[in-house]
Protein backbone atom coordinates (compact mmCIF):
# COMPACT_ATOMS: atom_id res chain seq x y z
CA UNK A 1 0.00 0.00 0.00
CA UNK A 2 1.17 3.55 -0.69
CA UNK A 3 0.40 6.64 0.74
CA UNK A 4 -2.31 7.55 -1.72
CA UNK A 5 -3.84 4.38 -0.72
CA UNK A 6 -3.75 5.13 3.07
CA UNK A 7 -5.04 8.32 2.89
CA UNK A 8 -7.83 7.24 1.18
CA UNK A 9 -8.77 4.92 3.21
CA UNK A 10 -8.64 6.80 6.31
CA UNK A 11 -10.85 9.89 4.20
CA UNK A 12 -13.47 6.92 3.26
CA UNK A 13 -13.71 6.39 6.83
CA UNK A 14 -14.18 9.35 8.28
CA UNK A 15 -16.81 9.90 5.63
CA UNK A 16 -18.56 7.00 6.45
CA UNK A 17 -18.63 7.68 10.01
CA UNK A 18 -19.83 11.30 9.33
CA UNK A 19 -22.57 10.30 7.06
CA UNK A 20 -23.74 7.57 9.68
CA UNK A 21 -23.91 10.15 12.83
CA UNK A 22 -25.69 12.60 10.24
CA UNK A 23 -28.02 10.20 9.74
CA UNK A 24 -28.58 9.01 13.31
CA UNK A 25 -29.02 12.74 14.32
CA UNK A 26 -31.70 13.36 11.68
CA UNK A 27 -35.41 12.87 13.44
CA UNK A 28 -37.76 10.25 11.67
CA UNK A 29 -40.68 11.10 9.68
CA UNK A 30 -42.62 8.23 10.07
CA UNK A 31 -44.13 7.72 13.68
CA UNK A 32 -45.82 4.40 14.39
CA UNK A 33 -49.19 6.25 14.29
CA UNK A 34 -48.66 6.05 10.37
CA UNK A 35 -48.97 2.66 10.69
CA UNK A 36 -52.21 2.37 11.29
CA UNK A 37 -53.53 6.12 10.02
CA UNK A 38 -53.30 7.91 13.27
CA UNK A 39 -52.20 11.14 13.13
CA UNK A 40 -49.93 13.10 16.13
CA UNK A 41 -49.97 16.05 14.20
CA UNK A 42 -51.26 18.95 16.38
CA UNK A 43 -49.69 21.73 15.30
CA UNK A 44 -47.92 22.60 18.51
CA UNK A 45 -43.57 22.16 17.64
CA UNK A 46 -44.54 21.34 13.78
CA UNK A 47 -42.09 23.43 12.72
CA UNK A 48 -40.02 23.67 15.18
CA UNK A 49 -36.62 22.25 13.84
CA UNK A 50 -37.02 21.90 10.20
CA UNK A 51 -33.93 24.31 9.37
CA UNK A 52 -32.06 21.86 11.44
CA UNK A 53 -33.29 18.86 9.73
CA UNK A 54 -33.38 20.70 6.25
CA UNK A 55 -28.95 21.12 7.26
CA UNK A 56 -28.60 17.59 7.82
CA UNK A 57 -30.37 16.48 4.95
CA UNK A 58 -28.52 18.68 2.49
CA UNK A 59 -25.35 17.53 4.57
CA UNK A 60 -26.27 13.84 3.86
CA UNK A 61 -26.68 14.25 -0.04
CA UNK A 62 -23.34 15.94 0.37
CA UNK A 63 -20.97 13.74 2.32
CA UNK A 64 -22.95 10.90 0.10
CA UNK A 65 -22.19 12.67 -3.09
CA UNK A 66 -18.44 12.95 -1.86
CA UNK A 67 -18.09 9.61 -0.93
CA UNK A 68 -19.14 7.90 -4.02
CA UNK A 69 -16.60 10.52 -6.07
CA UNK A 70 -14.00 9.00 -3.49
CA UNK A 71 -14.65 5.80 -3.84
CA UNK A 72 -14.66 5.85 -7.82
CA UNK A 73 -11.93 8.17 -7.98
CA UNK A 74 -10.05 5.50 -5.73
CA UNK A 75 -10.71 2.83 -8.25
CA UNK A 76 -9.34 5.11 -10.88
CA UNK A 77 -6.34 5.62 -9.67
CA UNK A 78 -5.91 2.13 -8.49
CA UNK A 79 -6.79 0.86 -11.96
CA UNK A 80 -4.00 2.93 -13.55
CA UNK A 81 -1.19 2.26 -11.19
CA UNK A 82 -1.64 -1.62 -11.20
Amino acid sequence: MNVFEIISAIVLCVLAVLIIAIVFMQEHKAKMGALTGASDDSGFGRNMGKTTDAMLGKATKVLTIVFFVCIILLAIVQKFMA
